[in-house]
């Protein structure tokens, strides 16, 4: 199988959450060129976004003297998006399942849920200089 990478594009913002709209306005640009569907775009678009947030608020604490880092690289066969933050990473074991019970009325802690849900695959990796969030929706 032939999975020749199509495109790929960057862009890295300021760790603060105003930079929201402009991430979304990078991922719109980048979808545009693709054959997803207009709700698989939508999908696509708000696990990138939960995955920004997290890297903001999380990943680097706010610091907007920090940087978040996203890659969006088509290949024939899936779209792969990269987000980078100077984060230590967590346990995803350790979190709260935000489906329970007591969970369930929570305004936030949903973030990840929604990723699981919208992307085919994800995957976290911790380097020595930063924590990245990899997510694949398979066309």
């Amino acid at each position: 199988m032939n999975n020749r990478q199509v495109f790929d594009h960057f862009l890295a913002i300021p760790s603060d959450i105003k930079e929201i709209e402009r991430v979304q306005d990078f991922a719109h640009n980048v979808l545009s060129h693709t054959s997803y569907p207009t709700d698989i775009r939508q999908d696509i678009i708000l696990a990138l976004q939960e995955g920004v947030n997290n890297a903001i608020k999380h990943g680097n604490g706010n610091g907007s003297d920090q940087e978040v880092s996203i890659n969006m690289t088509l290949y024939d066969s899936h779209l792969e998006m990269r987000i980078r933050d100077k984060g230590l990473g967590f346990d995803r074991d350790c979190l709260d399942d935000p489906t329970s019970p007591g969970q369930r009325m929570r305004c936030n802690g949903r973030g990840l849920l929604f990723i699981e849900n919208y992307m085919d695959e994800i995957c976290f990796v911790r380097a020595t200089d930063y924590h990245e969030l990899k997510m694949i929706r398979y066309r």
